[in-house]
């Protein structure tokens, strides 16, 4: 049910007449309490769940580009975090409890009015007992349901094109393989005086890590092909969980600059399941031009069917 701008200011009058001080988790460091911050949703984006930083008893305003469903605005808990909502005009106002749980996130999930892609977005609501953000500006890039589905089957289609490929090129018999740099120069990574540029990256140094991850990064390499127009990020990692770990593919990987930039996954490289104790290979290809390739990035893969994640700042490539 949709709430007046009256009842909304109502709201937020009288839980602001009763501050009472909470204990919670610590803040990014990238919040930004004073004004608004930027978020561009897209179909590839819209799966992950982005994080908001809300406080006790302070309103914090998600403010969209697009009206919302009817009854489409779910909170994981309704007595801890109270909602008011505009949804013609694509506003969810936050106003948390002073007993918003410290120890798990909750998250809350909006769903759009028009049909289009994406059809929704999950925030994840991190606690901090005195600092919220203000407001979280939502620009939603809509697609109709029929061209994102067009686009998946070009991926499909694509993705079919190359494993064809690579079975006849496996096929072809002995000594008919190109290897070396003759095979490099015949699949056009190199020539011209352009070629595949590689640099490796210090884990603690460059590279960071989200603390608690399951998966610790051991070494990582950056690579460019210019001619390509594609990056690369190689890791060798060690899984210090007790579960297996699969990524969950392209859907569910994030490359994007501290710029805000996101480059286009086009590929992730898996060859098994990460076992427990044991160090093993992975690489996320992206697509980028040389001027979409500078500066750092942060590399960020979800796991299939679970909620972990591998999170590393600090990317860059030559």
């Amino acid at each position: 049910m949709s709430t007046s701008r009256s009842a909304v200011l109502s709201l937020l009058l009288t839980s602001l007449a009763t501050v009472t001080p909470a204990f919670a988790q610590s803040a990014p460091e990238d919040w930004d309490t004073s004004g608004a911050r930027h978020l561009e949703l897209t179909a590839e984006n819209a799966r992950e769940e982005h994080p908001a930083g809300i406080s006790p008893h302070h309103p914090t305003t998600l403010v969209f580009n697009a009206p919302l469903r009817p009854g489409g605005v779910t909170v994981e808990d309704e007595q801890r975090v109270k909602v008011a909502l505009n949804e013609a005009e694509g506003l969810v106002t936050l106003l948390p409890s002073d007993t918003v749980p410290s120890d798990k996130p909750l998250t809350v999930t909006v769903r759009f009015a028009d049909g289009a892609v994406p059809e929704s977005v999950t925030f994840r609501l991190v606690v901090h007992p005195t600092r919220a953000e203000h407001q979280v500006r939502v620009y939603r890039r809509p697609r109709s349901a029929e061209s994102y589905r067009q686009g998946e089957r070009q991926e499909r289609e694509r993705a079919e094109r190359c494993e064809a490929a690579l079975e006849a090129e496996h096929a072809r018999p002995e000594g008919q393989n190109p290897r070396g740099l003759a095979g490099l120069f015949d699949a056009g990574l190199v020539g011209k005086g352009s070629g595949i540029a590689v640099r490796a990256l210090a884990s603690g140094k460059e590279l960071t890590q989200r603390s608690g991850e399951t998966l610790e990064v051991m070494m990582a390499h950056g690579y460019h092909a210019e001619i390509q127009k594609q990056v690369a990020v190689e890791l060798t990692v060690r899984n210090t969980g007790n579960q297996p770990w699969t990524a969950e593919g392209v859907e569910g990987a994030t490359l994007v600059s501290t710029d805000g930039a996101r480059l286009r996954v086009v590929r992730v490289i898996q060859p098994e399941p990460f076992t427990p104790g044991a160090h093993h290979w992975l690489v996320v290809v992206a697509e980028a031009t040389v001027e979409q390739a500078k500066g750092t990035f942060l590399l960020k893969l979800g796991e299939t069917g679970g909620p972990r994640t591998l999170t590393v700042r600090g990317i860059t490539f030559p």
